[in-house]
């Protein structure tokens, strides 16, 4: 992965980040921590929302 990569997603991590700011709802640790390990390519975007997905269900039941 590219800096420029890198960089990109950083800004949109920053900007998802931000309208859940605006919006009110805060954003949990684990989805930090999820969202930084794609921001550093780690995990693809499935991935976490994989993980969001299992964890959000697992709530609900």
């Amino acid at each position: 992965m590219t800096a420029t990569e890198i960089a990109k997603r950083k800004r949109a991590e920053k900007t998802a980040y931000a309208i859940n700011s605006i919006e009110g709802v805060p954003v949990s640790e684990e989805t930090k921590h999820l969202s930084s390990q794609w921001v550093n390519g780690e995990l693809t975007i499935e991935q976490v929302k994989a993980e969001l997905a299992k964890k959000y269900k697992a709530k609900a039941t």
